[in-house]
């Protein structure tokens, strides 16, 4: 490349490129953290050039990297063209080993957060020490690590508040004195390592399983078992066909002769073909590579009644062949274990059948109102596209989904495959393998390789119906699943799980288990979850103190399967009770003073219930007819509080008819409240994790931190099963963080619970409430008309985009003679309007905000052209269209506020001067609409809120009046213009 070092390095390489080489976190936007200074929100722009709205740094990338580096400029272009490997008209440079300097600021700064994190750290393991290993009497010896707790909690909590405390020089100065103590604390924090979250604790088991089957494979035992083997004959294609024909359950197949011969063992009386498999067949025992499992399951009833309810299809006993556990039946859609085995085998059996119901259900019926997917190529497989959200668990176990990331550009366009989009979401995906996303979290798509449409539709069920697996992977995958489930539970099941994998497993290298590794840790990790919700609820409801030791439970609990041999003479004296873990067939009476909701498919689909302390499920054997035939319950919850519309929505529960009154009518929405009191519309807020607390209820317990939010025991335990991290707040104000529902359990009552908040806000639970917001759309439009203050709305173009008009400019619009239309968009944002200047001033600043400072809330593409911006000040209402070069006002893109032009009508008509408006049907009264409520009939929110507001307004003064009480103006009056009064 001709052209001197200056020319050739301007011309190939953007600032935003080099920033990125010399590993500067750079945002979609191109946004990034200034590296000159103390920067701790992105506040550098960069592209060709770079410019930081902080500190004022600004030039090109020859300037960047001499700043960086400390280098001339020279040196700086010598670098950027060695590092990126261009050639110019002179000598190639020399090479130089550069090292990036840190500023005393930035050296500060991570010392500072070393040092912090150090001390937090032990200080929350003190904590636990002094709280968890306590002694129980005066007697008896403490522990060495409650000692040292008691003897550092105080100087460590002294240490942490100089930390925080003391100004920037004292600080440093603390630092350089206490270095060494801040090392020995790392190192000890090392040491004491607290142990593994569920997920980490999850993935350690399985990634042990393919360990002890290689150990396995290299085993006596494995060599004696291949000996044998050998000796059964490998049919050809069309022998295997006809013996697949004659018995397709077959495992071992051998002739009449080699059974006796070779293997001694006969073929059973009454049994015919030309060969037999070793079902058939009574004798000498076979070698195993699996073991028979013995030993007792602590609560074994409770825990069996857990995995029950944990199934997706009916699970009994019954008897059946010694060589077999149990079967999952997909036609008849039932699990069967046998009779009679130990505990710690009817446990494993039963996992083991669930995970199959749970994975390879292929005889699903296809549901006819299920949605369709557009067939699609994904990096050369088989995958499904939609253009909306797809939730993962409204998917069939065994199918994956990723979201696409549409580009800054065309937020339309997907540029990349990750786990998750807030911002600029272009489309889901579904597969029937884990993709394996980088370090970075994002596979590009390319041309080459990425997302090809294939025209053809079809139902996730039919999807993975098609792509079913083959048997030794389903094997595989179940009783991995199994070994995990237990494993965790503390069953130790490995001397039959490694076996049986390795003797399913296609050859030593195990590449089933490898491949399905995702699916195991997935689906293990949902089942564990469900397992002990229901373990904990059958618990509770059996009176069984999980507290208690194995000593204390003894005999209090036995299993008694469906037989008739009870191994008991004396058993005629009393009826034999029901099994309690017998499937009812039959709703029970509902209690008048509980609230009872139906469990419906698309609850089932679902998987979780609301908590709440005092409800009791119902689930049934078989679906039932209720509410005359209108609803098909799988079972009902019987709440001793009514839920908010709110969660029978996002748990699809359906509420029974008989339920006491509780202003079910008006959505729930006012439970607890007098009717006239209805909540008043507001501007789009911050959602909380949850909506019945506020940041004050974490400052009242002592917390003044900013970076929590308060949660309700519930509410932790819903977010806390969705793998996120959450604290209890201990006497003090200190945040402690939980593990496991046991300590749950342990938090003593009132204790206010916490999230962080950068974590809160990073979940797909906060997203879905930020997206909830597309679905109330005139709620939220009517709440901006009528807020008091100024204020302002975001429109943007419609995600259908019906006349491809986004990014285009007015003159374009204009000139294909297609209008501006508020039906082609939706509402995205509304809040306060703050600060002064002239409304022009006001809209480049809220320009520059929803580019380089968008709110945390805001999860939809950059304001661009096309966007338009409604305006409310001192009561007017305008609205601006984002245009190529600044904004142009446009009228009648808003109805106008329904308050104002009220008034407006008044003045205009001097028959209604006393503010009734007689032009349509009368309006309900406030009082009407209460008595319409507490007669059972149903009303809207919407009219409840504008009686409300007309009742108010009637109180005031008449427009009219007003004027007429105004002192008289010498100066001759104008007209108001019609197009101020459209302003509104």
């Amino acid at each position: 490349m001709g052209g001197n070092v200056f020319e050739t390095v301007k011309q190939s390489i953007t600032t935003r490129e080099a920033a990125e080489h010399y590993g500067i976190e750079v945002k979609r936007n191109g946004m990034a953290c200034c590296p000159f200074h103390d920067d701790r929100t992105p506040s550098m722009k960069l592209d060709r050039r770079f410019h930081c709205f902080g500190c004022g740094a600004d030039g090109d990338v020859i300037d960047f990297a001499a700043r960086l580096y400390n280098l001339s400029p020279k040196e700086a272009a010598e670098k950027l063209a060695q590092d990126f490997g261009l050639l110019y008209d002179s000598q190639a440079p020399p090479k130089k080993t550069y090292v990036r300097q840190k500023s005393e600021a930035q050296k500060f700064r991570e010392s500072k957060q070393r040092c912090f994190r150090a001390l937090a750290d032990y200080a929350h393991l003190l904590r636990g020490w002094e709280t968890g290993l306590a002694p129980l009497t005066p007697e008896d010896e403490p522990h060495p690590l409650f000692v040292e707790a008691l003897h550092q909690k105080d100087y460590v909590e002294y240490l942490l508040d100089f930390l925080m405390e003391d100004g920037i020089e004292e600080q440093k100065t603390w630092i350089a004195e206490h270095l060494t103590k801040i090392m020995d604390l790392e190192r000890r924090n090392k040491e004491m390592a607290e142990k593994p979250t569920n997920r980490e604790r999850l993935r350690e088991i399985t990634e042990g399983i393919e360990q002890n089957i290689k150990e396995l494979f290299e085993s006596e035992k494995y060599m004696r078992y291949l000996s044998v083997m050998s000796r059964f004959h490998r049919y050809s294609v069309n022998n295997t066909m006809l013996i697949y024909m004659q018995k397709p359950d077959a495992t071992l197949v051998a002739g009449y002769n080699k059974w006796k011969n070779q293997f001694e063992r006969h073929v059973k009386k009454g049994e015919r073909g030309i060969t037999f498999d070793v079902s058939q067949t009574d004798g000498k025992p076979l070698p195993s590579l699996a073991a028979d499992l013995f030993g007792n399951v602590r609560h074994f009833e409770a825990f069996m009644e857990a995995l029950k309810r944990s199934a997706p299809v009916p699970l009994a006993f019954e008897e059946m062949d010694a060589d077999t556990d149990g079967y999952f039946s997909s036609s008849q859609q039932r699990i069967a274990i046998r009779q009679g085995m130990s505990e710690v085998q009817t446990v494993s059996a039963a996992v083991h059948e669930i995970a199959h119901s749970k994975l390879h259900n292929f005889d699903v019926p296809d549901n006819p109102d299920a949605p369709l997917y557009q067939e699609v190529e994904l990096f050369g497989q088989p995958a499904l596209f939609s253009n909306d959200r797809i939730a993962a668990d409204d998917l069939p176990d065994g199918l994956f989904c990723y979201d696409l990331r549409g580009s800054d550009d065309d937020p339309g366009a997907p540029v990349a495959v990750e786990e998750r989009v807030m911002v600029n979401h272009a489309g889901s995906v579904i597969t029937a393998k884990p993709l394996e996303l980088p370090e970075e979290g994002h596979l590009p798509l390319t041309d080459e390789s990425g997302l090809d449409f294939n025209g053809g539709e079809k139902t996730a069920q039919r999807f993975l119906q098609d792509h079913k697996k083959d048997r030794r992977t389903e094997e595989v995958e179940a009783e991995s699943i199994s070994y995990a489930v237990c494993q965790y539970f503390g069953i130790q099941t490995g001397a039959n799980s490694f076996g049986y994998i390795a003797n399913w497993s296609q050859g030593k290298e195990l590449k089933e288990l490898r491949a399905s590794l995702e699916t195991i840790n997935k689906t293990a990790g949902t089942l564990i979850a469900d397992i002990d919700r229901h373990f904990q609820e059958v618990c509770k409801e059996r009176g069984i103190d999980l507290e208690s030791g194995p000593e204390q439970d003894a005999g209090k609990e036995t299993m008694q399967p469906e037989s008739s041999q009870t191994g008991q003479e004396n058993h005629e004296a009393a009826p034999e009770p029901e099994p309690s873990w017998k499937i009812p067939t039959k709703l029970p009476e509902q209690d008048p003073s509980m609230f009872r909701y139906y469990i419906t498919q698309e609850s089932l689909n679902v998987g979780t219930y609301p908590l709440m302390d005092g409800k009791t499920i119902t689930e049934l054997a078989a679906p039932v007819k209720v509410e005359q035939d209108s609803i098909t319950a799988f079972g009902c919850i019987d709440y001793p509080q009514p839920l908010t519309a709110e969660q029978e929505r996002e748990y699809a529960l359906l509420p029974a008819s008989q339920n006491p009154r509780a202003l079910d009518s008006i959505g729930h929405a006012a439970e607890a409240a007098p009717l006239p009191d209805a909540p008043e519309q507001t501007l789009d807020e911050y959602p909380m994790p949850d909506p019945l607390l506020r940041e004050d209820d974490l400052k009242n317990c002592g917390y003044q931190d900013g970076d929590l939010l308060p949660l309700s025991k519930e509410r932790a335990l819903e977010l806390f099963e969705q793998d996120l991290t959450v604290y209890a707040v201990v006497d003090g104000g200190g945040a402690e963080m939980l593990f496991d529902r046991e300590e749950f359990e342990s938090q003593l009552p009132g204790t206010v619970f916490a999230l962080s908040r950068e974590e809160w806000e990073e979940s797909p639970a906060f997203d879905a409430l930020v997206q909830d917001r597309l679905n109330r759309q005139q709620e939220r439009e009517q709440a901006f008309l009528s807020h008091e203050g100024d204020c302002f709305a975001i429109y943007q173009v419609s995600r259908e985009d019906p006349q491809n008009v986004r990014f285009m400019n007015l003159d374009w619009l204009k000139s294909h003679d297609i209008p501006v239309d508020r039906g082609n968009y939706d509402l995205i944002y509304t809040a306060p309007l703050g600060g002064s200047g002239t409304k022009m001033e006001q809209l480049e600043k809220l320009y520059e905000q929803f580019n380089l400072q968008k709110p945390v809330d805001f999860h939809s593409p950059s304001m661009s052209v096309s966007d338009i911006v409604a305006v409310k000040r001192d009561g007017m209402v305008s609205c601006h269209y984002c245009d190529s070069v600044g904004f142009t006002e446009i009228p009648e893109f808003l109805p106008d506020n329904p308050l104002k032009n009220a008034e407006m009508s008044m003045e205009d008509d001097y028959g209604m001067i006393d503010g009734i408006i007689n032009n349509g049907p009368k309006e309900p009264t406030v009082a009407q609409l209460e008595q319409q409520a507490r007669s059972g009939q149903p009303i809207s929110l919407m009219d409840l809120a504008d009686a409300v507001h007309r009742e108010e307004r009637d109180k005031r003064k008449s427009v009219v009046e007003q004027l007429h009480q105004q002192p008289k103006q010498e100066s001759k009056k104008t007209a108001p213009k019609k197009s101020a009064e459209r302003e509104l």
